[in-house]
């Protein structure tokens, strides 16, 4: 019995070491973190329904990090992404799901529409977001370029 229940715990010890091992945590400046958790303090919303993500794109030397919105229950392509992204921002003490400007650049959410090698070109769905919220804009080490709250 005693043997049963070591290599049990040792199974489940294993299964939860090799799941935190795959998710890839992002964390920002100090500057950067500050500013959204205070905007995450502002975000009233019905757990069940409706939760937040994180975009993070990169022009030259300048970040842009965005904070949206999108709704548990959907079946698009964003909420698939971004259920299925193993890269999580980490604000204060929360983990928020995390998806970068090359996924939308690169990214085919249709496995099926990708065309044949060699002949992709014009025949690889891609997914536009237009994305909405607040974001703030910095450098790698954290200076405040620029913030605003674009919400629709």
């Amino acid at each position: 019995m005693l043997l049963k229940t070591v290599l049990l715990f040792l199974i489940v010890c294993g299964i939860t070491s090799n799941t935190a091992a795959q998710e890839i945590l992002y964390v920002f400046p100090e500057t950067v973190e500050k500013i959204l958790d205070q905007h995450l303090g502002k975000y009233k919303l019905n757990e069940d329904k409706e939760r937040v993500y994180l975009t993070l794109d990169r022009n030259a030397e300048i970040y842009t990090l965005t904070i949206s919105t999108y709704f548990v229950d959907s079946d698009d392509d964003l909420t698939r992404w971004i259920k299925g992204s193993n890269r999580v921002g980490l604000v204060n003490t929360k983990k928020y799901p995390l998806l970068l400007d090359m996924d939308f650049d690169f990214g085919a959410p249709d496995r099926k529409a990708v065309g044949k090698f060699g002949e992709r070109d014009g025949q690889v769905k891609r997914m536009r977001v237009l994305l909405h919220g607040f974001y703030v804009e910095f450098n790698k080490s954290g200076k405040i370029l620029g913030q605003y709250d674009k919400t629709l």
